[in-house]
């Protein structure tokens, strides 16, 4: 066991718990050296571009990928591991600015996401650690709030969530911080690191061609198609320059592209989260936490957990503009206690950062550009599910002029400012959190009160 009080020190590109425990071995991967051609080109290695390239070759299109890391490197290998249907923007909150019905297409599609993952991982037989279950976790005493999201998803939306009464959340979560919950029996929770390694894998399978330690470094016309230029290197990889032409090309790393397209690159607002694992806890786990659901709460600062199958416990959350923490298993062990004062000292194995990258509408930017040219990236905070849906839509549209991406044609890139949009968005994150930090204290108060009523 370690030192529950040695800081474990996360850099932005340190291994992280994942690439310990993956089930599924890493591929070694080439470099491209040469000039070649193909029918898309896929840019980025994480899961929207991976998912992308799976969906191409099942259809039968011949596919290049090329990453600038390895497979998985960025947050597609970092998150939580948690997928439920949905997206970061709330489903009430699409509801209202563009209505029913367009609402509840968008939904559909993600909903068929967790679908296809979940085929996907026992057709090629992804070694990921798949667990069924997520649950929404209300720190507010607002069961009108609650009962009408409950009621929207599943009469509107076509989910199967489940309302969770506080008796059973008290029963099943021994924390004072909880009210009542929503479960989604079709969501669940998986190692992402394994999932993008099994797309890999199942993608050279299919007969794509891809390629690490390649990084892009433009895209331009060439006739009626396109090319993509990428960077020689004279380090550990060393290779030439190299270029691949292609009849389309599909933009998918996030912010970790170096701008590609500018109009692009400046609509994606990158932000840095926490996530640590903790060593094996034997039966405490099982005393504080009775079921094998993820959770993440209902804060605009979420926390987010869910318990490994050895027995430890990853813990997640936060939003900040820094990456780096000089003791971020410290900062996270106290936002670990707020909720589970039984677990303040438990030691840590595992901790780490990741990049995500948000678009100022919430919502994923997937289409073309320009004739050929395809974005399919900002699924910051709730990508697990909606890369595969944005990849196998990029993947029909090309494929089958399939009409189905249009559906999120309204969501269009949008400038985030450069560094003063990020300023703006920590002033935000900290502003919403300290509103509910008032909120919970009036709560409080409120319990207190009527408590204290209660013995007179």
């Amino acid at each position: 066991m370690s030192d529950p009080h040695r800081p474990v020190i996360a850099r932005p590109d340190a291994p992280t718990w994942y690439h310990r425990s993956s089930r599924e071995p890493a591929l070694v991967l080439d470099p491209l050296v040469e000039t070649i051609e193909t029918e898309v080109c896929v840019v980025g290695g994480g899961l929207a571009g991976l998912a992308t390239c799976l969906s191409l070759v099942e259809r039968g299109l011949d596919a290049v990928l090329i990453e600038s890391g390895n497979p998985g490197d960025g947050a597609s290998g970092r998150n939580g591991g948690m997928a439920s249907s949905g997206f970061t923007r709330g489903a009430l909150d699409l509801e209202g600015s563009l209505g029913t019905e367009h609402t509840r297409r968008l939904h559909a599609h993600s909903v068929a996401a967790l679908d296809l993952i979940q085929r996907r991982v026992q057709r090629y037989g992804i070694a990921a650690d798949l667990v069924p279950g997520v649950l929404v976790a209300s720190f507010f005493d607002d069961p009108r709030g609650l009962r009408a999201e409950f009621q929207a998803l599943n009469e509107r939306f076509a989910t199967r969530v489940e309302l969770c009464s506080r008796e059973w959340m008290a029963a099943t979560y021994k924390t004072a911080r909880y009210t009542e919950g929503l479960l989604d029996p079709d969501g669940f929770h998986l190692n992402p690191l394994a999932l993008s390694r099994g797309y890999a894998r199942a993608s050279l399978d299919g007969g794509a061609r891809l390629y690490a330690h390649t990084q892009a470094t433009a895209v331009e016309r060439a006739g009626s198609g396109w090319r993509v230029l990428t960077a020689g290197s004279h380090g550990r990889h060393a290779h030439p320059p190299a270029s691949i032409t292609a009849r389309h090309v599909v933009l998918a790393t996030n912010v970790y592209g170096d701008g590609l397209v500018p109009p692009l690159r400046r609509s994606l607002l990158p932000v840095a989260t926490y996530v640590i694992v903790t060593e094996p806890l034997g039966d405490l786990l099982g005393q504080v936490i009775k079921a094998p659901y993820a959770v993440f709460d209902d804060r605009f600062a979420v926390g987010y957990y869910r318990p490994l199958e050895d027995g430890r416990l990853l813990w997640g959350g936060r939003v900040s503009l820094r990456e780096h923490q000089p003791n971020l298993s410290g900062l996270m062990r106290r936002d670990l206690a707020h909720v589970y004062p039984q677990l303040a000292h438990v030691p840590i194995a595992s901790a780490w950062s990741g990049r995500m990258g948000f678009a100022r509408h919430k919502m994923p930017l997937l289409g073309q550009i320009e004739p050929g040219l395809w974005m399919n990236t900002a699924y910051g905070g709730h990508g697990l599910n909606t890369t595969t849906m944005g990849g196998d839509l990029v993947a029909r549209a090309i494929a089958e002029d399939d009409k189905a991406i249009e559906d999120f044609a309204v969501f269009q890139p949008q400038p985030v400012f450069g560094p003063m949009g990020r300023l703006i968005a920590q002033g935000i994150y900290w502003g919403m959190s300290a509103k509910d930090n008032v909120r919970l204290r009036l709560q409080h108060r409120r319990a207190s009160w009527k408590e204290g009523r209660s013995r007179h």
